[in-house]
């Protein structure tokens, strides 16, 4: 996980929290414990069979170009702190995936991620392990944040690992939210012997995936970098408005 710190000059630093494998081996360097940032945010772009070469390229396209947004930029900026704390993993099936974010500073980190293949993954779609794990990174963080997000894709319903309901349950009783970037464009969607609907598949990421204070699902409907887009920033704009209603109540 890197903390993302915005100056008044427009450069960018970089304390990296935590690296690892998803449901694989961990690396981790040391943070300051109770560091303050504004928002931990855990990105998990699905990968699984069901997504071919195509719409994995273009799924990270998106999330490079989004980060390289001024808009992006000055949303985090406008925080109190000025900081948040990101890690994109990749997943699919249960029990399987990477982290991509290397330790670098903001730019070489888009930098980076534009130059990494996507991982190739088993079938299947475990959307309660990758929730497992973003839920441990968010707790083992050592970071103080006002809020804390999980900002999940995917293109199918959850068919490995355990059952969803109770591991959604845990991590909104942490106080953390869950939002999701469903691929609805084109046919039925999913694996083979569970394809679904757009229609059907978006009434289940939002009837059985996002929760928490403020959650939403932005859906790809056509293209995947304008609505990575939208959804980031209004994922971290939010964060500045929660933050700026928080200054205004203390100065009454």
């Amino acid at each position: 996980m890197q903390v993302w710190r915005e100056t008044s000059s427009g450069h960018r630093h970089i304390a990296e929290l935590l690296a690892g494998l998803f449901m694989a081996a961990t690396i981790f360097d040391v943070a300051v414990a109770g560091e303050l940032v504004d928002m931990q945010l855990v990105i998990a772009a699905d990968v699984s069979t069901s997504m071919d070469a195509q719409e994995k390229a273009l799924q990270q396209r998106g999330f490079v170009e989004a980060f390289r947004r001024p808009e992006i930029i000055e949303a985090i900026a406008a925080g109190r702190n000025g900081r948040i704390a990101v890690t994109y993993v990749e997943w699919g099936g249960d029990g399987q995936g990477r982290l991509v974010i290397p330790r670098t500073d903001s730019w070489l980190f888009s930098l980076k991620l534009e130059v990494s293949l996507p991982a190739k993954i088993h079938r299947g779609t475990s959307i309660s392990g990758i929730l497992s794990y973003a839920d441990y990174l968010i707790r083992s963080s050592g970071y103080e944040a006002t809020r804390s997000l999980i900002n999940i894709s995917g293109d199918g319903v959850n068919n490995k690992g355990r059952d969803l309901m109770p591991v959604r349950a845990g991590v909104f009783a942490r106080g953390i939210t869950i939002n999701a970037l469903p691929v609805v464009y084109g046919g039925l969607l999913g694996d083979e012997e569970e394809a679904i609907s757009p229609e059907n598949l978006l009434a289940y990421f939002r009837s059985e995936v996002i929760g928490g204070p403020d959650a939403f699902a932005e859906p790809v409907a056509e293209e995947y970098s304008p609505a990575i887009y939208r959804k980031l920033l209004r994922e971290i704009s939010n964060m500045s408005e929660i933050a700026a209603i928080g200054d205004k109540t203390r100065h009454r």
